[in-house]
């Protein structure tokens, strides 16, 4: 059923042409048509006039079309309100509630004891003035004297036109009208959404769960940790060296017991497998910093030894104190002559004037030799011979069988070994 509905431009209320109204006052017109009063012209005048208010106020008199703007007769004569209904929504609507003209209330409005009101909901606020748009407090949203408006935040601008837009940090992020794209760098690609770049030979694979790494031998997953598997990388029976202070978890010290060998002050040698375990069962001795491995030469078995001694040339006092019978002196003034003279003449004579020091001799005693003629007397020396060259000599010896002892530990520094268990 459609509501009723008055709808009504701003109009003035009619009137009577004559402002001061139409005939006397009531009272005063009863008075005249009272019992014993006779009535005049003019006073059946008025009572028509007043009559004829009516009958325009319904619309009835001559040259009029009916009720005034907004009103029209009802079927028992009265005039009513004309109500009726709109097909558009541009004026306000009436109804009649309980026979009174009331508002009809839309949707968002409220009527109170002081008047129609807007009523409040989810985003708005009411005040004695005004309404205004409610936004929660730190949304997003702001509202101000230009209206609501978007707080923009980390990664979002307006640009140029006033359109809100997101806004990259750097270049790894690009935005534009197809919108907000992820650069793809290296180990990064782009297919139906954003992926790892995964090498094919990376050790890396990726299935729904996410990223993992590719355990080949010697490694294991452990407590979500890469870890080494020492059962495969360190197969047991290996023997490494060792610095710590405390032989770690798995593996054993290397001294003869638990099955392991006793490498205690002992160097290793290389080997094939056959001779693995192989010893001579000897150890170094002493303190660490003093260890020592004493071993005997092989035994001497040539006995007999050639010696040879170096040539030796032999000075004037190396040769044995001696003396030489030598040919008769001579006088310093005449000298001695040779045995056969060419002439008279002195100069032939051997002559050692100059050798000073040697005219005089010695005998035994150590007494001068004095001839009985008085003079000086001089001595020659003998012809000299040799040739000052060096000589050897040859021997023999004979050398007993023995033996040296020889200390064989080279420089060293001591680690422990210690064997995979």
């Amino acid at each position: 059923m459609k509501e009723i509905l008055y709808s009504a431009k701003i109009q003035e209320q009619q009137s009577l042409s004559n402002e001061k109204g139409v005939g006397p006052e009531t009272d005063k017109l009863k008075n005249k048509f009272k019992e014993g009063s006779i009535p005049l012209q003019i006073d059946f005048s008025q009572l028509i006039d007043i009559a004829d208010v009516g009958r325009k106020a319904c619309g009835l008199a001559p040259q009029q079309n009916g009720p005034g703007t907004g009103l029209t007769l009802g079927d028992d004569g009265t005039l009513n309100l004309k109500m009726g209904t709109i097909d558009h929504n541009n004026s306000s609507p009436l109804t009649l509630d309980q026979d009174i003209l009331a508002v009809s209330l839309g949707r968002g409005l409220t009527n109170k004891s002081d008047g129609i009101s807007v009523g409040q909901g989810h985003g708005i606020s009411v005040y004695s003035q005004s309404v205004a748009v409610k936004v929660a407090a730190n949304k997003g949203l702001v509202v101000d004297g230009n209206g609501i408006a978007i707080k923009p935040g980390n990664g979002i601008k307006f640009n140029s036109e006033g359109a809100l837009e997101a806004e990259s940090a750097d270049s790894s992020i690009t935005v534009d009208s197809a919108g907000i794209k992820v650069k793809a760098g290296k180990g990064i690609k782009v297919g139906d959404g954003l992926e790892v770049h995964l090498h094919t030979d990376g050790a890396i694979g990726n299935s729904s769960s996410g990223i993992r790494i590719k355990t080949g031998n010697g490694l294991k997953i452990d407590n979500d940790q890469v870890t080494i598997d020492p059962n495969t990388l360190l197969p047991k029976g290996m023997i490494v060296m060792f610095s710590g202070s405390a032989i770690p978890q798995g593996w054993l010290l290397c001294d003869g017991t638990k099955g392991t060998p006793n490498l205690i002050d002992k160097f290793i040698m290389g080997g094939t497998i056959a001779n693995i375990d192989g010893t001579n069962g000897k150890t170094a001795t002493g303190q660490s910093n003093a260890k020592s491995f004493i071993v005997n030469s092989k035994e001497n078995s040539t006995k007999k030894m050639d010696v040879r001694v170096n040539e030796t040339q032999l000075n004037i006092k190396q040769i044995p104190k001696h003396k030489h019978i030598q040919g008769g002196g001579f006088t310093e003034n005449t000298g001695l002559r040779y045995s056969a003279v060419l002439n008279n003449d002195l100069n032939d004579e051997i002559n050692n004037k100059d050798l000073n020091h040697y005219r005089i001799i010695y005998n035994t005693t150590e007494e001068p030799w004095i001839r009985s003629v008085n003079y000086n007397h001089w001595w020659p020396y003998t012809s000299s011979v040799g040739s000052s060259e060096g000589h050897d000599h040859t021997a023999s010896t004979t050398l007993p069988a023995h033996t040296h002892q020889v200390d064989i530990i080279p420089p060293y520094y001591i680690l422990a070994f210690i064997m995979k268990s």
